[in-house]
């Protein structure tokens, strides 16, 4: 049955809403992080250059982000179940097409596919707990549970990643979801309940087409730009066309009568609030992660496993916080969670700019914990702030915009840090060996010792960037803190419908 009424009434929660949800948020968060450790080994065997490996992360992020807020709009429109599990169908056979891949091109084109699919299901897996657990307290608990299972992705993402590349090759990363979906798409087929808020969601095509090439030409531009002058063509055009797209694009969802970016929504401070903090996690810490990868393989030296194994600190602290955070939420509200969690975070980061390529893995190890703590406390209480800021009947779309603006975020960041670390790092060779072979050791990643220095030296940049701004997000919520107070069930509708 699908629900049609003005305020959509809530769905039971059960084990099958549970096994599905939890399992297919958990497949699309572990995407985001156990291709980080294989990157060496996809640049050998398929002969990528360093932008090439790049684009293998930030094609899933790109992708992701992209198409969310389409994704949590459609659930709304043509029921939650429908659109979560053509999302988790797409998700799987495109993780199919990624271990078959032959060249880097292809497999970066099944990242696109798998990035898509992934789209509905974080956005969906939220929107689906919102309706399943209508009181606030209990659902800021269970989403602190959801985020705590999601984030364990993280800690056996890195670790699985590193072990299955050692022993069976990389395209095993891919080949892990196969089964993981089917059962996923078994357990929702047959657990949960469909729900709908046709009225209340917008597809918005024009949009989406805009918001796509948007992003794109701005994430295609930077990363390019780290082995390319920013005035030649490769790089000022895919850069003019973004920033063009993204233009048009506010201004057709400003006139559009059901925009999918809900611009309404912001009118609401504290959804305004917590988005904005939403999009700087992504880009700081979520972009630092992808440089972590590369600092422990390529600059300490470490193999694949062993780089998985060094991440468990900072990704067990993840789960941990995360589930300490929603409890915590659930009983004294949003605002000590989400402060707390943003100051450690962009504290933690600071405090890495003591890392040099022979730091001691014990500095190394607590500092990776310390980062993974703020991160935890912060992914929960600013998911649980943003659901209580609107309406049940908008979750879906609520669900998206401060998941997509998360992902965009870590897309820019992968690629805005990337792009810094070379720029850096070139910078600093080329005072010793010229700029043409600073350049590229830093695209080979090698030479010596050298590649050493220079990402090291790109990475404490990066860092202060990143750490920089997510102090800056922590004092934004500390002004801002009175306003997200939970709203009693936020019971009217913010923006156009």
């Amino acid at each position: 049955m699908i629900f049609q009424a003005g305020v959509c009434p809530p769905i039971e929660g059960g084990s099958g809403v549970l096994g599905s949800v939890f399992l297919a948020t958990f497949m699309a968060l572990l995407d985001m992080s156990i291709v980080n450790v294989a990157l060496p080994a996809i640049q050998a065997d398929l002969g990528a250059t360093a932008s090439g490996a790049q684009w293998v992360v930030d094609g899933y992020t790109l992708c992701l982000s992209a198409f969310m807020l389409t994704g949590g709009s459609l659930g709304d429109r043509f029921g939650r179940k429908k659109v979560f599990v053509v999302g988790l169908a797409v998700f799987t056979a495109g993780s199919a097409w990624c271990a078959l891949a032959p060249t880097v091109e292809l497999l970066i084109a099944g990242r696109l596919v798998q990035g898509a699919g992934a789209s509905v299901l974080t956005p969906g897996a939220l929107s689906l707990l919102t309706h399943a657990y209508p009181d606030p307290a209990a659902r800021a608990r269970m989403i602190g549970i959801w985020g705590g299972f999601g984030s364990s992705a993280t800690v056996l993402g890195p670790l699985v990643g590193g072990l299955l590349t050692e022993r069976f090759g990389w395209p095993a990363l891919f080949l892990i979801n196969l089964p993981l979906g089917t059962v996923a798409l078994v357990l929702g087929l047959r657990g949960i309940r469909e729900s709908a808020c046709p009225e209340h969601a917008a597809t918005d095509p024009l949009g989406q087409v805009l918001a796509v090439l948007g992003l794109a030409g701005l994430t295609y531009a930077v990363i390019e730009s780290a082995q390319a002058p920013w005035s030649s063509a490769g790089v000022l055009l895919p850069l003019l066309l973004g920033l063009g797209c993204l233009a048009v694009f506010l201004v057709v969802e400003f006139r559009s009568p059901n925009p999918m970016l809900p611009v309404g929504l912001f009118r609401q401070r504290q959804f305004a609030a917590t988005t904005a903090a939403s999009f700087v996690l992504g880009f700081g810490s979520y972009g630092c992660f992808y440089l972590f990868s590369l600092f422990l393989q390529q600059v300490r030296g470490a193999g694949a496993a062993e780089a998985g194994l060094q991440f468990v600190p900072y990704s067990l602290a993840i789960a941990l916080a995360t589930v300490v955070s929603g409890r915590w939420a659930g009983r004294r509200g949003h605002r000590v969670p989400m402060i707390a969690g943003y100051a450690v975070t962009g504290a933690a980061l600071l405090a890495m700019l003591v890392f040099r390529p022979d730091t001691s893995y014990l500095v190394v190890g607590l500092l990776f914990a310390v980062l993974g703590s703020g991160m935890g406390l912060a992914i929960a209480a600013t998911n649980a702030a943003a659901m209580s800021a609107v309406a049940r009947h908008r979750s879906g779309i609520a669900a998206a915009t401060v998941n997509a603006l998360r992902q965009v975020g870590a897309a820019l960041g992968i690629a805005v840090l990337g792009m810094l670390v070379t720029i850096r790092g070139t910078a600093v060779l080329a005072d010793d060996i010229g700029a043409p072979a600073a350049r590229r050791v830093m695209a080979s990643g090698g030479a010596d010792g050298l590649f050493g220095a220079g990402f090291t030296a790109g990475l404490h940049l990066s860092l202060l960037v990143a750490g920089v701004a997510t102090l800056l997000v922590a004092a934004l919520v500390l002004v801002r803190a009175k306003s997200l107070e939970p709203a009693p069930e936020a019971a009217v509708p913010v923006g156009r419908d």
